[in-house]
């Protein structure tokens, strides 16, 4: 009886510890696979971070590198002659929380906005630990300037924390919140259209709703790489996510060590030509369980989609013939 009354006396003093037991720990947001061992995990990160000192130390010893922009071009064989370049700015990944520093917010939104790009995307991942972190970045997110929109989509964080608070918070800042839905953007790119995935991994991702009604250029936002995987036959002219930091820790070379998420290994950041069309992973901003990042630097996206030109003719031309 002893043991067992000391068992009950220490369980209700670990209860009245953490202010309920890991098993009762609520879920605010929709997300899938919120386990008991993350439960478990984020109770200590959230208590062990309190303050947000990570990150403001990691920042002060310039241990947080700065954002980079990184610029790709894609060619889109549809595309019409007459339209001009379409540029899309990116970001991913902001994690709004204690181990992120909200001057690396400024920086990254600073060189989306040196973009002048037409439409901004964001990918997804707005928050870690809370979605009480949220409003001050949606604060600092609300004065981007996009002539043609400003669109998300929600990431795993997002939909364990509580998806409802942040995509209210996007709304308010000018955002529309993409879920399994298309929109087509206005002249002189109507026949484009974003086409917004939920969360491939934690969230009811449904990939023929977010083509539905899509025009003859499909630009494929989602949180993570993993979301190619079910696109089966659907073609996109480019696949923008972020969601695996490029391993955060990772070796020279920007291997990761641990891969994040289906096709983490596969694709972890950069460019890859698939079958169904050009993706690309961004390595995101802001951070997680660690504050510090290794050879996985910070980035934001500058895309650019285009006509071929007569040269790129040529050379598809020639590669067919090669390939015949």
């Amino acid at each position: 009886m002893v043991p067992a009354r000391a068992a009950a006396i220490a369980a209700e003093w670990f209860r009245r510890l953490i202010g309920s037991s890991l098993s009762e720990m609520p879920i605010e947001g929709r997300g899938r696979f919120y386990g008991r061992t993350r439960a478990a995990s984020e109770w200590i990160l959230a208590r062990a971070y309190r303050g947000g000192w990570p990150a403001r130390v990691t920042r002060r010893l310039g241990l947080q590198r700065r954002v980079r922009v990184v610029y790709e071009h894609v060619v889109v064989p549809q595309w019409p002659r007459v339209h001009p370049t379409l540029r899309i700015a990116f970001a991913s990944d902001l994690h709004a929380g204690p181990t992120t520093d909200p001057s690396l917010h400024d920086e990254a939104l600073a060189r989306v906005r040196e973009l002048d790009a037409d439409v901004v995307l964001l990918g997804g991942d707005y928050v870690f630990l809370d979605a009480r972190h949220f409003p001050p970045l949606a604060d600092r997110l609300a004065p981007l300037i996009a002539p043609l929109g400003r669109f998300a989509v929600m990431g795993n964080h997002d939909l364990w924390a509580n998806d409802a608070a942040i995509a209210s918070g996007l709304d308010r800042a000018g955002f529309r919140v993409l879920c399994n839905e298309s929109v087509a953007l206005g002249e002189p790119f109507a026949d484009v259209s974003i086409c917004g995935l939920d969360d491939p991994w934690t969230g009811a991702r449904n990939v023929t709703a977010a083509f539905a009604g899509a025009r003859a250029v499909r630009v494929l936002l989602m949180h993570s790489p993993a979301g190619v995987l079910l696109t089966k036959d659907e073609r996109f002219a480019v696949a923008l996510c972020g969601h695996t930091h490029g391993g955060h820790i990772a070796l020279p070379g920007g291997v990761p060590i641990v891969a994040m998420g289906p096709n983490g290994r596969r694709h972890p950041h950069g460019r890859h030509e698939l079958p169904q069309g050009t993706l690309i992973v961004s390595r995101g901003v802001g951070a997680t369980e660690s504050p510090l990042r290794m050879f996985a630097d910070p980035d934001v996206l500058c895309v650019e989609l285009t006509p071929p030109t007569s040269g790129d003719a040529a050379r598809r031309r020639a590669g067919s013939a090669r390939d015949a």
